[in-house]
């Protein structure tokens, strides 16, 4: 019996429960899927798109919203029926994902929390680099055209739209296609650390750049372009290692805290 007892397999170990649990452990545990990344930034997206109806805050990079009224015949109730019915897909699904426990709307909250604690020090930990280097480039001195460019002035439904606006169209073009789609197609050729690195290289100095053209591009500051090509780096290292969602949310948050906050 007790040889018996000595050779029975052991016993296996209970299997962590999702990320979409809602708990911070088990949202730590792994990289957000993009099937929940989907989910957790979708009220961005409807934030956003009911938001320019009522302000300014048309996003640069945002070549959703064209489709979407061209697809609504430029007609305002079509357009309202179209995001009406988004949102009630939406809910369905939530309400699948609930009943199968693949998903619990607690997911949203450390989601959050992270990207709030990522937002919040983000601009700390890039002004100290930048800090570190001033004396041999002094034009990375933090002033002038960047801190003139924190004195938005704007409504805060304003704040919120743009906001939302940035962390949802500009995470998708310069981390989700930027980073992720361009790596993929460099990784054939020069392999995949240094297609990443290229991406992100890449990605980050274009990100910088959109800033500075379209009719509401700011005047060119070495500075402020140094300042967001290190952004962009950031949003970067958290898309890949903590997934699209945890990107979205940062960006859209850090967004809301210079705009809102620093820029009143």
């Amino acid at each position: 019996m007790a040889r018996a007892e000595e050779e029975a397999p052991p016993r296996p170990r209970s299997r962590p429960r999702p990320a979409t649990q809602g708990t911070l452990r088990n949202h730590l545990a792994g990289r957000v899927d993009p099937l929940t990344s989907a989910i957790l930034v979708f009220p961005l997206f409807i934030t956003y798109q009911l938001g320019i109806l009522l302000s300014r805050g048309l996003n640069g990079v945002d070549f959703v919203t064209a489709s979407l009224v061209e697809f609504a015949d430029r007609d305002l109730g079509n357009y309202l029926i179209a995001l009406s019915v988004m949102l009630a897909g939406y809910a369905a699904i939530l309400i699948l994902l609930r009943r199968t426990e693949n998903f619990a709307p607690q997911a949203f909250v450390p989601v959050l929390a992270e990207s709030a604690f990522y937002a919040l020090s983000m601009g700390s930990i890039i002004l100290f680099v930048m800090h570190r280097f001033v004396d041999l480039v002094p034009g990375l001195s933090v002033g002038g055209p960047l801190s003139a460019a924190l004195a938005s002035g704007l409504r805060f439904v304003d704040v919120l739209v743009i906001s939302a606006g940035a962390g949802l169209h500009e995470e998708l073009i310069f981390r989700l296609l930027g980073v992720g789609g361009l790596s993929w197609l460099l990784a054939g050729v020069t392999g995949e650390k240094r297609a990443w690195v290229a991406a992100l290289l890449i990605s980050s100095l274009a990100f910088s750049l959109a800033h500075h053209f379209g009719p509401s591009g700011e005047a060119f500051s070495f500075a402020a372009f140094v300042y967001r090509t290190l952004a962009g780096v950031f949003f970067a290292l958290i898309y890949q290692v903590r997934g699209f969602a945890v990107a979205v949310w940062t960006h859209a948050i850090y967004d809301i805290y210079v705009l809102g906050v620093l820029g009143v």
